[in-house]
């Protein structure tokens, strides 16, 4: 008489789809930047756009 009903556990697939997904958006956020560390590169590239700089002002292309 009494039949048993099988607990529907969609919702909470559904939840830990979602909450992977909010954990996975905050991680990659955080890492976001890590390829910005002021290094050699940067450096480099400073000193090159001093440079570049520097020629375009002895070249009397001053905008300023």
């Amino acid at each position: 008489m009494a039949e048993e009903q099988e607990k529907d556990n969609s919702t909470l697939y559904i939840a830990g789809i979602i909450l992977i997904a909010v954990v996975g958006v905050f991680i990659l956020k955080g890492r976001e930047t890590e390829h910005l560390s002021s290094g050699a590169s940067t450096e480099s590239s400073q000193a090159a756009f001093e440079a570049a700089n520097d020629k375009r002002k002895a070249g009397k292309n001053v905008f300023e």
